[in-house]
Protein backbone atom coordinates (compact mmCIF):
# COMPACT_ATOMS: atom_id res chain seq x y z
CA UNK A 1 0.00 0.00 0.00
CA UNK A 2 1.60 3.58 -1.22
CA UNK A 3 0.38 6.33 0.67
CA UNK A 4 1.07 10.05 -1.05
CA UNK A 5 1.29 12.98 1.31
CA UNK A 6 1.95 17.18 0.36
CA UNK A 7 1.54 19.87 1.85
CA UNK A 8 -0.69 22.17 0.36
CA UNK A 9 -1.84 25.50 1.11
CA UNK A 10 -5.69 25.65 1.96
CA UNK A 11 -7.51 26.93 -1.20
CA UNK A 12 -10.91 28.34 -1.83
CA UNK A 13 -13.04 25.83 -3.36
CA UNK A 14 -13.34 25.99 -7.45
CA UNK A 15 -16.39 28.12 -8.53
CA UNK A 16 -18.74 27.94 -11.36
CA UNK A 17 -17.50 30.19 -14.17
CA UNK A 18 -21.62 31.34 -14.05
CA UNK A 19 -20.35 33.01 -10.37
CA UNK A 20 -20.12 36.66 -10.50
CA UNK A 21 -17.51 36.77 -8.32
CA UNK A 22 -15.28 34.87 -10.18
CA UNK A 23 -15.69 37.29 -13.31
CA UNK A 24 -13.26 40.11 -13.34
CA UNK A 25 -13.91 43.47 -14.61
CA UNK A 26 -12.42 42.90 -17.83
CA UNK A 27 -11.87 39.82 -20.31
CA UNK A 28 -8.99 41.11 -21.76
CA UNK A 29 -5.90 42.34 -19.31
CA UNK A 30 -4.42 45.89 -20.05
CA UNK A 31 -0.86 47.09 -20.13
CA UNK A 32 0.38 50.06 -19.75
CA UNK A 33 1.06 51.47 -23.17
CA UNK A 34 -0.56 49.17 -24.86
CA UNK A 35 -1.88 49.53 -28.32
CA UNK A 36 -4.73 52.01 -26.88
CA UNK A 37 -4.65 55.40 -29.91
CA UNK A 38 -2.95 57.89 -28.22
CA UNK A 39 -4.70 61.51 -28.71
CA UNK A 40 -3.58 63.67 -31.80
CA UNK A 41 -3.09 66.67 -29.07
CA UNK A 42 -0.82 64.68 -27.08
CA UNK A 43 1.52 62.77 -29.79
CA UNK A 44 5.27 63.23 -28.46
CA UNK A 45 7.12 66.27 -29.64
CA UNK A 46 10.68 67.15 -29.31
CA UNK A 47 10.31 69.92 -26.87
CA UNK A 48 13.16 72.81 -28.49
CA UNK A 49 13.63 71.32 -31.65
CA UNK A 50 17.13 69.62 -30.49
CA UNK A 51 17.76 65.73 -29.81
CA UNK A 52 15.54 63.94 -27.28
CA UNK A 53 17.17 63.30 -23.76
CA UNK A 54 18.56 59.74 -24.86
CA UNK A 55 19.75 60.47 -28.00
CA UNK A 56 23.11 61.27 -28.44
CA UNK A 57 24.51 63.68 -31.46
CA UNK A 58 24.72 62.19 -35.01
CA UNK A 59 28.98 60.95 -34.34
CA UNK A 60 31.26 61.73 -37.09
CA UNK A 61 32.90 58.98 -38.44
CA UNK A 62 35.97 60.89 -40.30
CA UNK A 63 37.31 62.06 -36.78
CA UNK A 64 38.12 59.83 -33.43
CA UNK A 65 35.29 59.91 -30.66
CA UNK A 66 36.62 62.45 -27.94
CA UNK A 67 35.07 60.65 -24.86
CA UNK A 68 35.67 57.53 -25.85
CA UNK A 69 39.19 58.05 -26.24
CA UNK A 70 39.57 60.07 -23.42
CA UNK A 71 38.65 57.52 -21.23
CA UNK A 72 41.43 55.51 -22.43
CA UNK A 73 43.77 57.80 -22.23
CA UNK A 74 42.63 59.04 -18.77
CA UNK A 75 42.65 55.15 -17.51
CA UNK A 76 46.48 55.39 -19.01
CA UNK A 77 47.80 58.26 -17.06
CA UNK A 78 46.23 57.13 -13.86
CA UNK A 79 48.35 53.80 -14.66
CA UNK A 80 51.34 56.08 -15.00
CA UNK A 81 50.27 57.89 -11.91
CA UNK A 82 49.35 55.03 -9.92
CA UNK A 83 53.21 53.07 -11.12
CA UNK A 84 55.72 54.84 -13.10
CA UNK A 85 57.28 57.01 -10.06
CA UNK A 86 58.38 53.31 -8.85
CA UNK A 87 60.07 52.73 -11.96
CA UNK A 88 63.83 51.82 -11.67
CA UNK A 89 66.83 52.10 -13.48
CA UNK A 90 69.62 49.18 -14.14
CA UNK A 91 71.06 49.63 -10.93
CA UNK A 92 67.41 48.83 -9.03
CA UNK A 93 66.86 52.70 -7.75
CA UNK A 94 63.51 54.96 -8.74
CA UNK A 95 65.89 58.00 -9.15
CA UNK A 96 62.50 59.76 -11.24
CA UNK A 97 62.44 62.12 -12.55
CA UNK A 98 58.97 63.26 -11.02
CA UNK A 99 56.58 65.91 -12.03
CA UNK A 100 54.04 66.59 -14.61
CA UNK A 101 54.63 65.87 -18.60
CA UNK A 102 52.45 66.40 -20.92
CA UNK A 103 53.24 63.67 -23.95
CA UNK A 104 51.89 63.81 -27.33
CA UNK A 105 50.40 60.80 -28.15
CA UNK A 106 49.60 59.47 -31.72
CA UNK A 107 46.34 58.12 -32.19
CA UNK A 108 46.11 55.19 -35.46
CA UNK A 109 42.72 55.76 -37.23
CA UNK A 110 42.66 51.83 -37.01
CA UNK A 111 41.75 52.45 -33.14
CA UNK A 112 45.14 51.53 -32.01
CA UNK A 113 47.71 54.00 -30.31
CA UNK A 114 50.80 54.55 -32.98
CA UNK A 115 53.06 55.92 -30.53
CA UNK A 116 53.52 58.00 -27.92
CA UNK A 117 56.51 61.03 -27.23
CA UNK A 118 57.90 61.21 -24.29
CA UNK A 119 59.74 64.86 -23.52
CA UNK A 120 62.71 65.63 -21.98
CA UNK A 121 64.03 64.96 -18.81
CA UNK A 122 61.98 61.83 -18.37
CA UNK A 123 62.52 60.42 -22.66
CA UNK A 124 65.46 57.51 -22.14
CA UNK A 125 64.65 57.55 -17.91
CA UNK A 126 62.79 54.39 -16.44
CA UNK A 127 60.19 56.78 -15.87
CA UNK A 128 59.77 58.04 -18.97
CA UNK A 129 60.12 53.94 -20.52
CA UNK A 130 57.40 53.05 -18.35
CA UNK A 131 54.71 55.86 -19.43
CA UNK A 132 55.70 54.83 -23.18
CA UNK A 133 54.72 51.51 -22.37
CA UNK A 134 51.31 52.40 -20.59
CA UNK A 135 50.65 54.53 -23.96
CA UNK A 136 52.16 51.83 -26.36
CA UNK A 137 48.84 49.52 -26.84
CA UNK A 138 45.85 52.03 -25.88
CA UNK A 139 42.56 50.66 -28.03
CA UNK A 140 39.52 53.23 -28.61
CA UNK A 141 37.25 53.28 -31.13
CA UNK A 142 38.27 53.49 -34.81
CA UNK A 143 37.44 55.92 -37.83
CA UNK A 144 37.39 56.63 -41.51
CA UNK A 145 39.75 59.98 -41.17
CA UNK A 146 43.25 60.22 -40.99
CA UNK A 147 45.29 59.85 -37.73
CA UNK A 148 45.45 61.89 -34.96
CA UNK A 149 48.13 64.05 -32.59
CA UNK A 150 46.74 64.96 -29.30
CA UNK A 151 49.00 66.20 -26.52
CA UNK A 152 47.86 64.65 -22.97
CA UNK A 153 49.41 65.68 -18.96
CA UNK A 154 50.30 62.88 -16.62
CA UNK A 155 51.68 62.92 -13.43
CA UNK A 156 54.83 61.27 -12.60
CA UNK A 157 54.16 60.80 -8.60
CA UNK A 158 57.44 59.92 -6.50
CA UNK A 159 57.56 57.16 -4.60
CA UNK A 160 56.82 58.09 -0.64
Amino acid sequence: MVGLVACGSSQKPAQEPSSEEAKPADEVPKWEGASSPVPSDESPKPKSGGTAVNEKPAQRVDQYDKEATDVVLKRAARQVKENCGHAKDENGKANGPWGKATLQVQLGHNGHSKGVTVPPPYQGKATGNCVEKAFSNLTFPPWSGSDAQIDWEVELVQPK
